[in-house]
């Protein structure tokens, strides 16, 4: 509460000062069709005076009289006419015109394929287009591989399910959404980023630490939002086609199409399959799944009158997996290990927004609804699952007497109901969350910007409080210090989260009921951008520590033939150091250098340990290099430290494992020729042919006590080559 009381008194403080002398407006230019657009980086200044400021991202500006004798505005741009206004008022447009017409003129210049946002209080590490097609991806959990922020590992064995890790959490601790929009979460929580394929992304944001409380409460470790191709803007035609050596094939489309100025369309279509059985390591089980995947989306712009826009579509999943024994293999009196999944998912979303005359001023509705349906078995244990989530979110947005004081404010709805069954044990639960927020946010258009969010949310009965701050402050020009902490919370679905305990003859011991996990994240971000002769440069620091307040733990190591699943008692945190630098050593050559500790403890059984399979260190090394004549090389070469494995001491010897792993390196590269509308890229994964050895305990007895697929900590898969073909028409 004292928190809560200090943040309110600050926040009444900054708000206070309106200057009587003050000044604002807007300053737009005529594009096509009549439309005004925003003009960012106007000089606004009194003439004769050293007063001056600059005009925003959205056009607009803000200034103080120096004295009662200034009476008039010059507003300037580069290649635009000068204008001059009285000095009064706060609702002044200006329309800039154009000096003169030049000649066309081609600057070339250098590009980051990644780069972080230096405005924004929150820090933000956006993924371009170019940055996903590093390494083929095939969808959002392969985009992630030359990226040192989020890590990609195997949840176990058996299933060929993928999970992400940001600040050395799992990443059902991170926000991930497609438009701001909450998709990949609950039961889809990991095999959702397979439903999102690489070729759909326009950008992807990274965020570290709480986000924004707009978004919803279940931010805590990062958000990441996936923004897809928009209709308007995106080509008339794409395909890409994708093959790699284990035989696994995918085709992308892409069709879209411009009605009007008022009227826009896209179809999105990707279809996937392997079906070819693979067993590298020889230990009877296929080392991933055979899968067939298709995913369709539709998505409509539309734009009513001047004022009203917005986007609506449909999505639709289908996902069919099986793995386990070899077909052929001879064991168990004939009976094979055998997993299945299958899913069906059914997404509709609309979002709208309201512009009323000023600006600064809209009102946004969000409303998204999913279906999802996915059945199941593990050896002879069968798996049922279901979700149906109902989204609402209504956004007003404004300033507080000038811009440098914004605000947003609304009200959530959330009807979020899960069921999982898995052999005879139930998880799930029907939440209908109704909840409220505002955030504010000053900037002061130099040096200095502020978030300050609170929102309350209502679950089972019992009122939630999250509150988060962001603070920006820019040491230099080139430099920025970031500082943030916050809140958040989130309910559990286990088996989905957790697939690695369905594929195990452990059995699963509830010691308690289960509450909602929550937990505070606070951080430290530090960027220095400079130049390199000539070439630009970005290096940064991040220092984050996230401790939480309950955490559902599940328990390995007290027994290898149990699962002890229960509440925290006593501590757990997470504390994630990272260390990057970005530059071009020569032109057109990009070199990525990262390193990252992270330091994950959890008490499991009353005593404060390493968390199981979560590598202390991990080091990155991306080299991007294009030439003029169309080529483009890639390489990354990723290190991973040792992980501490859960002890299985009490087995017999020969189904013991050590205490810790070894380390480990991982190289993947990729070639790319462009030309013209055509793109024809071949690559590897895994290309230093580096396979964790027996990755199953007792593979040769899967219905027996020892059975276990979890204690998954490097490659399941060896050397991957991989060829595909883009063309696009714009």
């Amino acid at each position: 509460m004292k928190i809560n009381l200090i943040l309110i008194i600050f926040f009444a403080g900054t708000i206070g000062t309106v200057n009587a002398q003050h000044i604002e407006g807007i300053v737009v230019e005529i594009g096509k069709e009549g439309k005004e657009i925003p003009v960012v980086g106007a000089n606004v200044f009194f003439p004769g005076t050293a007063v001056g400021a600059i005009s925003d991202a959205t056009g607009m500006f803000h200034i103080d009289k120096p004295s009662e004798n200034v009476s008039s505005i010059v507003i300037s741009y580069i290649g635009y006419r000068n204008d001059t206004i009285n000095a009064a008022g706060t609702d002044n447009k200006i329309i800039l015109k154009k000096s003169v017409t030049l000649n066309e003129v081609i600057v070339n210049g250098q590009k980051a394929d990644s780069y972080i946002s230096s405005m924004n209080p929150l820090k933000t590490e956006v993924l371009t287009s170019t940055e996903l097609r590093k390494n083929a991806c095939c969808n959002l959990a392969e985009s992630f591989e030359s990226n040192p922020t989020v890590d990609v590992s195997f949840t176990d064995a058996v299933t060929g399910v993928k999970k992400i890790q940001m600040l050395g959490l799992s990443g059902i601790y991170v926000q991930t959404m497609t438009d701001v929009l909450p998709t990949i979460r609950g039961l889809a929580i990991n095999n959702g980023m397979n439903w999102i394929p690489g070729p759909w992304v326009e950008s992807i944001q990274l965020n570290k630490g709480t986000g924004s409380v707009a978004n919803g409460f279940e931010s805590i470790t990062g958000q990441i939002n996936v923004e897809l191709k928009k209709p308007e803007t995106a080509e008339r035609f794409f395909i890409n086609l994708y093959g790699n050596t284990e035989e696994r094939g995918e085709i992308n489309l892409q069709f879209a199409h411009r009605f009007n100025k008022k009227l826009s369309t896209m179809l999105l279509v990707s279809g996937s399959q392997m079906q070819n059985l693979h067993d590298g390591n020889g230990d009877s089980f296929m080392d991933q799944p055979d899968f067939k995947q298709l995913q369709l989306m539709n998505r409509w712009k539309f734009l009513a009158g001047k004022h009203l826009e917005g986007m609506f579509g449909v999505k639709l999943v289908f996902d069919s997996r099986n793995g386990g024994q070899m077909p052929g293999h001879i064991h168990n009196g004939g009976i094979l290990y055998k997993t299945e999944m299958e899913v069906n998912r059914q997404e509709v979303f609309c979002k709208t927004s309201y512009n009323p005359q000023k600006v600064y001023q809209s009102l946004g509705l969000q409303l998204s609804g999913i279906n999802h349906e996915q059945t199941g078995f593990f050896g002879l244990k069968n798996y049922f699952g279901t979700e149906k989530t109902l989204y609402v979110n209504l956004i007003w947005q404004s300033i507080i007497g000038n811009t440098k004081h914004k605000y947003r404010t609304g009200t959530t709805f959330f009807a979020d109901h899960t069921s999982e069954v898995f052999d005879t044990i139930y998880a799930g639960y029907k939440n209908n969350i109704p909840g409220a927020f505002f955030e504010y946010t000053f900037d002061d258009l130099k040096n200095f910007s502020m978030v300050i969010g609170l929102r309350s949310d209502y679950v089972n009965e019992n009122l939630q409080i999250t509150p988060r701050l962001h603070i920006r402050y820019a040491v230099t020009k080139s430099a920025t210090l970031r500082m943030s902490v916050g809140r958040g919370f989130r309910a559990v679905n286990l088996f989905a989260e957790n697939p690695a305990i369905m594929a195990t003859s452990r059995k699963i011991i509830f010691t308690e009921k289960l509450n909602l996990e929550s937990a505070w994240n606070g951080g430290l971000n530090f960027t220095k951008c400079f130049y390199i002769k000539n070439r630009e440069a970005t290096f940064s620091l991040d220092l984050y520590r996230t401790q939480f307040v309950n955490q559902v733990v599940l328990d390995y190591d007290q027994s290898p033939q149990f699962i002890y699943i229960s509440n925290l008692h006593g501590q757990s945190f997470a504390n994630s150091f990272q260390a990057s630098f970005n530059f071009f050593l020569i032109e057109k050559l990009e070199i990525r250098l990262a390193y990252k500790y992270n330091d994950v403890q959890q008490t499991i059984d009353s005593v404060l340990m390493q968390k199981p399979l979560s590598p202390k260190h991990r080091a990155l090394f991306n080299a991007a290099y294009s030439l003029k004549n169309h080529w483009k090389f890639d390489a990354t070469l990723q290190w991973v430290g040792a992980q501490r494995i859960p002890s299985t001491l009490s087995n017999p010897e020969k189904f013991r494992l050590p205490a810790n792993s070894p380390s480990y390196f991982r190289l993947l590269g990729q070639i790319t020729y462009i030309k013209h509308r055509w793109e024809f890229y071949i690559g590897g994964e895994n290309l230093n042919d580096f396979i964790q050895e027996a990755p199953i305990i007792s593979a040769e007895e899967p219905f027996g006590p020892y059975f276990d697929s979890s204690m998954v900590w490097g490659p399941l898969t060896g050397r991957t080559v991989y060829a595909g073909i883009r063309f696009t028409l714009k």
